[in-house]
């Protein structure tokens, strides 16, 4: 991932992403990876309110982290600045981070089944148990 090549789009759906631009020739896609969708919002400070950046996934829980854009669904493509491609890089490297996090320490199939078990006991009692509700 280098700085020159992530770059802000405005789609045609009003949403603001910023990617990594790995791809865009002669094709009618641009080709980006590690897109994040550029949420702004109020934030009250000493100075009064402000306006505050937050970046989230754009697509979750996908099998891959390289997306194909229809170029006709950018109206804007523009050089992200150096201060938010930092934040860029970091909001992507901790979520990379995250994503090992789930994958390592996810519940086994018996855990989950516990999981199960423990809620449905506590909600409508064990098998064992004689109280009838």
């Amino acid at each position: 991932m280098t700085e020159n090549n992530i770059k802000i789009l405005k789609l045609s759906s009003g949403e603001e992403i910023i990617c990594d631009v790995v791809q865009s020739l002669d094709s009618p896609y641009l080709s980006v990876t590690s897109p994040m969708k550029l949420n702004s919002y109020p934030k009250a400070t000493r100075n009064g309110i402000e306006e505050a950046l937050s970046l989230q996934r754009w697509i979750h829980f996908a099998k891959t982290n390289t997306y194909d854009i229809p170029k006709s669904q950018i109206i804007v493509l523009t050089e992200a600045s150096y201060g938010l491609s930092k934040f860029y890089q970091y909001c992507v490297s901790k979520s990379r981070v995250e994503d090992e996090d789930v994958l390592t320490g996810a519940p086994t199939n018996r855990e989950l089944d516990d999981i199960v078990e423990e809620e449905w006991d506590e909600e409508f009692g064990s098998p064992d148990s004689k109280l009838i509700h």
